[in-house]
C-alpha cells in the first residue's frame, strides 16, 4: 500500500455511530440489517439520537399540523430513550429502540403505546416514562442531532453512519433499503457501504425506490 493511501475495505477494529429517529421506518430497516451484520462481524457500536422533529420544526416552513403532531408525539418517546441513554449502558438505548420500532413500524401500533410493558421486556424500570414531558432533555437530543448534522451535512435525515477503522473516519446517510437481506447479501452490502462511505470522494448516489418498504425485526 502506498504511504498515502487509505485502506478503506480494512474490517478490523472498526467503530460504529448510528443515528436513528425512532419513528423513521427507514431507518429501523437499515438498523435491522446492520444488526445482523454487525452481530456477524462483532463490531462495536455506539447508538445515537436524532430528532426529525427539533431537526424539522427550525429548518422547515412547510412542516404540517399532523406532522408536528406526529414528531411531538415521537420526541416525547426519544426523551425517555434519552434519559435511558445518560443513565444506562448503550445496549439498554438499542434494546429500546428495537422493541419501540417492531411495535410502531412491524406491529403497527402507536408509538407511545404499552411503553411501561416495552421497559419491563427490556429490564429498565418503569420509572423511565416520567422523562417523557422534561423538556430539559431536549438540549441533550438537540446536541445529539446537531453532531450528526455536523458529520454528514444538514440536508439528510436519518439513518446517519459513522464509520472508524483506525485510519480514517467519515459518515453517510444510508443506505436506504426496503427490506432486510439474507445474511449473505447483508455482509456483501456492508462491504460495498464501507467504501462509499468512507471514501470521502463520493458524496450521494440515489434512485427512485421501487420496492415496497417491509419492515420486520429480522
Amino acid at each position: 500500500m502506498k504511504q498515502n493511501q487509505v485502506n478503506l475495505n480494512k474490517g478490523e477494529n472498526m467503530k460504529v455511530k448510528f443515528w436513528f429517529d425512532v419513528t423513521c421506518p427507514w431507518a429501523y430497516v437499515t438498523s435491522r440489517w446492520y444488526t445482523k451484520v454487525a452481530n456477524e462481524l462483532n463490531i462495536s457500536t455506539q447508538w445515537e439520537i436524532f430528532s426529525l422533529s427539533i431537526k424539522n420544526r427550525s429548518s422547515n416552513k412547510n412542516y404540517s399540523d399532523e406532522m408536528k403532531a406526529k414528531h411531538f408525539k415521537s420526541l416525547r418517546v426519544i426523551r425517555m430513550i434519552q434519559a435511558v441513554k445518560n443513565n444506562l449502558d448503550n445496549e439498554y438505548v438499542y434494546k429500546l429502540y428495537s422493541e419501540i420500532g417492531k411495535q410502531f413500524h412491524v406491529n403497527k401500533n402507536e408509538i407511545d403505546n404499552d411503553l411501561d410493558k416495552i421497559l419491563s421486556t427490556c429490564n429498565i424500570d418503569e420509572s423511565y416514562l416520567s422523562y417523557m414531558d422534561d423538556e430539559q432533555l431536549d438540549e441533550q437530543i438537540q446536541q445529539s442531532t446537531q453532531n450528526a448534522v455536523d458529520v454528514c451535512g444538514d440536508d439528510v435525515g436519518v439513518p446517519i453512519i459513522h464509520l472508524d477503522n483506525g485510519e480514517t473516519q467519515n459518515a453517510i446517510f444510508g443506505p436506504i433499503i426496503s427490506e432486510v437481506p439474507n445474511l449473505e447479501d447483508s455482509i456483501k452490502l456492508w462491504e460495498h457501504f464501507k467504501y462509499v462511505c468512507l471514501n470521502g470522494n463520493v458524496a450521494e448516489l440515489k434512485r427512485k425506490r421501487s420496492i415496497p418498504l417491509n419492515p420486520t425485526v429480522d
